[in-house]
């Protein structure tokens, strides 16, 4: 007698039938479609993303606790993760927790992403139900959840306990939000703390921003980094495809470590050209330039190579590794947008722009397109780059070519640090004097009675000399000494009492707490000191924005390091005479903080000089108050060669009365208004 026929209901066969074995990869090429929301229809292709194959993998890979995944935007890695959430949705149901960046990209691919993955695909279409489709939730028929979140709500989530946790975009700023909470980061991991190692699975992905941004200091922590290397076609050395050496995050001297443990040079995309390079020479030049044996690829040999490739480890692997990370950039991408000549095109654009908007495409680029962190530091910051700028002109010597002085000052609660600089009517300017001072006098003696001479080694101009035409002086903060004063009231009383009228004209400054238009703004006339004393005649303070002045600063070194008009030239000290100039101008870098703000950092030591440098030659700019270099009329400011600096060492008492009786203004006039 035969057994009855039994009628399983397709979620009971489903619960019994055992998962296939079979890779992520390899259920992505066989049971994923790609359809609604995709540039390629149909079965997924690994062919067109190689490096992600072993990525996806090890996130099934019971020897794998962590997969952190530095990427660009726009080349799959989306895809990827849902291949992801597909494969353990129908072979292995469990619950899986997704983080996104912030509420509306986790409602699109909740809505979007998922929900079409699941409807269309055949192999996970019979385990969608709209009904238990919500922006924060899946529940599926099998067993298996989908718990969807964005990083400021992780706590949100509460009790509930995740095998597998998605961290997706990690460096948006998102994941930066302050909260009483620990870090999303954090509190998602701590979701998955009752699976034991080996079942548990986090997978971290993110477009780099910073090398302070989450996803580098993810990739820094793994116990091993892997790259694709690609074939030569012509050598056939392996090697990880780079934009050029300079590029390379994690790598140091310009060098990669081969499968064998060799040491070796990158490659670089190269064109005719350069930035200033035509569509014609685009198409016609650029190449990938192999790192091993210098010949020529062309895109179909690059695209080629790519498919040919495997992951070779950054450092030698000990068998103990549990938390990987890999990079890829956009030069593995077999799409169009990884064409040699439509990077090398979209480069050529970044720099036909200007200003902060060259800026902006800039880090772009090397964020979205190269996958490597920006970092904006204007001069290299070692003392030998600096040095370059060094000319043959001997200290306090005035260059021929120039007609006018100015002088930067950094008031200090313990002296005043100053420069000198002589300057040409093209900009070009040339480091004649720089120094400390320690008293109002001195600095008097400075501006008001010193004179430089005038190079004479061609025969000419013996005898002449030249004064300061114009000096900009930081009016600082904080209490003097002696509490009388504050520092800033101290500066504003020698400025109205000294400032005017004796052949040196000296401007009151402050640095801006706030982004100004320009680089200077002058308001009103001050009438009163910050404590609401009275100063008579008024006070015209300019207001700095000081990251502005700085990224003057840094790129005139630069020019004068490349040899080349405008620059801000150095006289021939010895490097001992200048180990202090450079150390402090060498005291900042220019940051860009997690919100995208780019700021000048102190990153070590004093940075006076480097202020000072800002005043003297900001006094000079078109837009200063009263009109830079092209306004000066006339023959340069000559002094006397036999009058002698002054050698004076006493203190001022910093009152109004010593500045009034001192500098004889002590009787009212009209032209001190």
């Amino acid at each position: 007698m035969s057994e009855p026929a039994v009628n399983w209901f397709p979620e009971e066969l489903d619960a019994v039938r055992p998962p296939e074995r079979i890779t992520i990869s390899e259920w992505a090429a066989k049971k994923r479609i790609l359809a609604s929301h995709s540039a390629i229809k149909g079965l997924y292709r690994l062919s067109m993303v190689p490096p992600l194959v072993p990525i996806m993998d090890r996130c099934n890979d019971p020897g794998v606790d962590e997969q952190v995944i530095c990427k660009p935007a726009q080349y799959g890695g989306t895809d990827a993760i849902l291949n992801v959430i597909g494969f353990y949705s129908d072979q292995d149901p469990s619950p899986i927790g997704i983080v996104l960046a912030d509420q509306k990209t986790s409602e699109y691919v909740s809505t979007q992403k998922i929900k079409s993955m699941f409807k269309d695909s055949e192999h996970l279409r019979h385990l969608y139900n709209p009904n238990n489709f919500t922006k924060k939730e899946i529940v599926l028929p099998n067993g298996g959840y989908i718990g969807i979140c964005w990083a400021s709500s992780v706590a949100d989530l509460g009790t509930k306990t995740f095998r597998i946790m998605i961290f997706d975009e990690i460096d948006k700023e998102g994941y930066y939000v302050t909260t009483k909470e620990a870090s999303p980061l954090s509190l998602g991991r701590e979701r998955t703390d009752t699976y034991p190692e080996g079942h548990k699975k986090h997978i971290l992905t993110s477009t780099p921003t910073t090398v302070e941004g989450n996803i580098i200091r993810e990739m820094d922590a793994c116990d091993i980094v892997l790259d694709w290397h690609v074939p030569c076609p012509y050598c056939g050395q392996f090697q990880p495809l780079r934009w050029n050496p300079k590029y390379a995050n994690g790598f140091s001297d310009g060098m990669y470590r081969a499968e064998d443990g060799t040491m070796h040079h990158f490659g670089r995309v190269v064109w005719e050209g350069g930035r200033e390079a035509t569509n014609k020479q685009i198409s016609k030049t650029v190449r990938y330039e192999c790192g091993e044996c210098g010949e020529l690829w062309t895109t179909a040999e690059k695209n080629n190579a790519v498919r040919k490739g495997k992951e070779v480890p950054r450092t030698e692997p000990t068998g103990y590794e549990r938390t990987y990370g890999n990079h890829v950039n956009r030069i593995y991408s077999l799409f169009a947008g990884g064409k040699l000549e439509k990077l090398v095109t979209n480069w050529v654009k970044i720099f036909r722009l200007s200003g902060n908007m060259r800026q902006k495409a800039l880090q772009g680029f090397i964020n979205s397109t190269l996958a490597e962190p920006f970092s904006q530091v204007t001069v290299t910051s070692t003392e030998t780059k600096i040095l370059k700028a060094r000319c043959d002109l001997p200290p306090q010597t005035v260059p021929k070519e120039a007609i006018a002085l100015s002088a930067g000052i950094d008031k200090q609660k313990r002296g005043y640090w100053f420069v000198v600089r002589a300057w040409s009517r093209d900009f070009t300017s040339w480091l004649i004097h720089k120094g400390h001072l320690n008293n109002w006098d001195e600095v008097e003696n400075l501006l008001f009675e010193s004179s430089y001479p005038i190079d004479c080694s061609d025969g000419e101009d013996q005898g002449k000399f030249m004064k300061i035409w114009r000096a900009a002086l930081d009016t600082g903060g904080g209490k003097g000494e002696e509490g009388e004063f504050s520092m800033t009231e101290d500066a504003y009383w020698w400025i109205r009492y000294n400032g005017r009228g004796r052949g040196c004209y000296v401007w009151a400054t402050k640095g801006s707490s706030r982004p100004l238009a320009g680089k200077v703004h002058v308001g009103k006339a001050l009438d009163k000191t910050p404590s609401g004393k009275p100063i008579p005649g008024g006070l015209l303070l300019v207001l700095l924005d000081t990251d502005k002045i700085k990224d003057m600063v840094y790129h005139r070194f630069g020019l004068a390091i490349e040899g080349r008009p405008q620059g801000a030239y150095l006289h021939s000290g010895t490097e001992k005479e200048y180990k202090d100039y450079v150390s402090q101008i060498l005291a900042e870098e220019k940051q860009r903080d997690r919100k995208g703000i780019e700021k000048w950092v102190q990153v070590r030591g004093d940075n006076h000089f480097l202020d000072a440098e800002g005043l003297c030659q900001i006094v000079v700019e078109p837009e200063w108050v009263g009109g830079g270099l092209n306004l000066l009329r006339g023959p340069a400011l000559l002094g006397d060669k036999n009058k002698k600096p002054k050698n004076i060492s006493a203190k001022s008492k910093g009152t109004p009365e010593n500045w009034l009786r001192k500098s004889g203004y002590d009787r009212p006039s009209w032209l001190d208004r």
